[in-house]
């Protein structure tokens, strides 16, 4: 079956993950002796809209993880990116960025140790946009060299938008760093983070926009699949109790002083055999069955009873014609 791109395959990205957990996965960090201090930084900027609940909960989320004695270090790399990105679009000044990612990262620390430490290179605002779009392409690399196994698979277009975004953002400035090197100083970010990919990947990767996920008309209704449950359910319990049933029976036929099998097992054996020669096949029968249903059905529904019936009758026959 063909793999169909989708946005359960995009929240698989790396950079999905990451970004999503910055943004969520904590808010409890009141107490700890940053958040306070980065809390009163964050007041003395200016901001087109405040999103300081935002930037303490990206916090948290790393001084949790550090807490955890987890690395951070790749964590670290995404926390400046996304740190960045706010700040470019809710501060009002917003060409000192970095200098307030710098501040943020200097109070972020655990048992007095700085967890994260900032990039030395400076990256202007109207270039850090890209630089994170190189960024965040590298990240996901892995994850688009597992998903995109042949040329031109079946996606969304959400997929498809999201993927087009980084091939052409690569190739522009692939172009740009191998013929004009010296005019630009983010070439050597962009030489870092490819250096170990493979450009013919990074370059051409695409996929053929579908609006229907393949095979997700054949799926069937979920009112259909809660009717077979308890169907299937009950014919795994049958063979189950019925093979248990069997080899417990088996086994009292050669051990007859056993009561391994059911509660009161050997009197309904023994006044049955007792009985045979004054009885009928058809009397004997009702007898077993009587017998059968006192004895095991307050442990197994009727309809189950049918195999062991049928095993107890084959022992009363072969008892009446012995070989």
């Amino acid at each position: 079956m063909s793999i169909y791109l989708g946005d359960t395959k995009l929240s698989y990205l790396n950079t999905n993950y990451y970004y999503n957990s910055l943004n969520t996965r904590y808010n409890d960090c009141q107490d700890e002796e940053f958040y306070n201090t980065a809390k009163e930084k964050l007041k003395k900027y200016t901001w087109n809209m405040d999103v300081s609940e935002q930037i303490l909960k990206g916090l948290c989320y790393v001084y949790r993880k550090s807490r955890r004695k987890e690395s951070v270090n790749n964590i670290c790399n995404f926390l400046f990116f996304w740190l960045g990105n706010i700040l470019i679009d809710k501060m009002e000044h917003n060409s000192v960025f970095q200098d307030v990612i710098r501040d943020l990262f200097d109070v972020l620390t655990n048992n007095k140790d700085k967890i994260c430490t900032a990039h030395t290179y400076h990256i202007d605002v109207e270039n850090f946009k890209n630089i994170k779009l190189f960024f965040d392409y590298s990240q996901d690399y892995d994850s688009y060299e597992n998903q995109i196994t042949y040329y031109n698979p079946p996606c969304n277009n959400n997929y498809k938008q999201y993927l087009k975004k980084y091939v052409d953002t690569y190739n522009t400035f692939y172009g740009i760093c191998q013929y004009e090197r010296n005019s630009y100083g983010y070439c050597d970010v962009f030489d870092k983070y490819f250096a170990e990919k493979d450009h013919k990947n990074l370059s051409t990767w695409k996929c053929n926009p579908q609006d229907n996920e393949p095979g997700a008309e054949y799926e069937e209704p979920e009112e259909m699949k809660e009717e077979q449950s308890p169907t299937h359910e009950i014919e795994r319990q049958s063979v189950t109790l019925s093979e248990g049933f069997k080899r417990e029976t088996e086994q009292d036929a050669e051990y007859p002083g056993s009561s391994n099998f059911l509660p009161n097992q050997d009197n309904f054996v023994n006044n049955s055999v007792s009985d045979h020669s004054d009885a009928t096949p058809s009397s004997m029968t009702s007898k077993s069955i009587t017998g059968a249903v006192s004895v095991a059905g307050a442990l197994v529904p009727s309809y189950l009873l049918y195999n062991v019936i049928r095993i107890i009758i084959n022992k009363y026959n072969a008892l009446l014609c012995p070989s």
